[in-house]
């Protein structure tokens, strides 16, 4: 039987991602953990079944920086996210939870020693109106156009096919929209905040290839 080829995954257009990051960073309004995992999902492609298990220990500081850990290399954060994910790992069960609940998890789940489940994460950021697939497809391709494949998977925890894959869709697949973000990043965003972390982030993710400065200072 012949093979049926997957269907090639569809994004968000820039301005709607934008938007949702914007509003995972800045909106105090939402959850804390749709906020982080939103935020983690938008900037980084991460599926949500490994956002969902991600443990405290993937947040880690050193020389004033806060890192996360989602493959091998660890990625220095802004500030605005590196606040956002310390303020969820260091946020207290609720009163009455089994003391170990949330032991260990940035996404702590009901039942005492275990995360959130990723459909459970997936129901609260599309309560939210945050589209998992599309939202991992559009961060997955910026990156893909940004950073090499040898540094990508060991970043993100991508198998060196995978990370092949994405930068091969980038090159023949995605033209107009990387066409599109780098017009958007030239002219500037069209508030402050998403577009400068993204942009810090966009230049913490290849210092393990070339030296930057230092992560600018706070973003509201």
């Amino acid at each position: 039987m012949p093979h049926r080829p997957k269907a090639d995954p569809v994004g968000l257009d820039e301005d709607s991602h934008w938007d949702l990051l914007h509003q995972c960073l800045t909106d105090t309004r939402l959850g804390l953990d749709v906020r982080a995992a939103g935020a983690i999902l938008l900037l980084f492609g991460q599926h949500l079944t490994r956002i969902a298990a991600l443990p405290t220990t993937a947040l880690t500081t050193g020389d004033g920086t806060t890192f996360l850990t989602l493959g091998r290399t660890p990625i220095p954060l802004p500030t605005t996210l590196a606040d956002l994910l310390t303020t969820l790992a260091d946020r207290p069960a609720p009163q009455g939870w089994a003391v170990n609940t949330s032991a260990g998890w940035l996404f702590p789940g009901h039942l005492p020693g275990a995360h959130i489940s990723a459909a459970a994460l997936s129901r609260r950021l599309a309560t939210c109106h945050i589209p998992n697939r599309p939202a991992r497809t559009t961060a997955l391709v910026a990156l893909a156009g940004d950073v090499p494949p040898a540094v990508l998977g060991p970043m993100l925890g991508l198998h060196p096919i995978t990370a092949v894959q994405w930068r091969r869709r980038v090159a023949t697949d995605w033209t107009a929209y990387l066409q599109a973000r780098q017009r958007a990043l030239a002219d500037g965003p069209p508030y402050p905040g998403p577009d400068s972390v993204v942009r810090q982030v966009r230049q913490a993710v290849p210092a393990v290839i070339r030296p930057v400065g230092p992560i600018s200072a706070d973003l509201h």
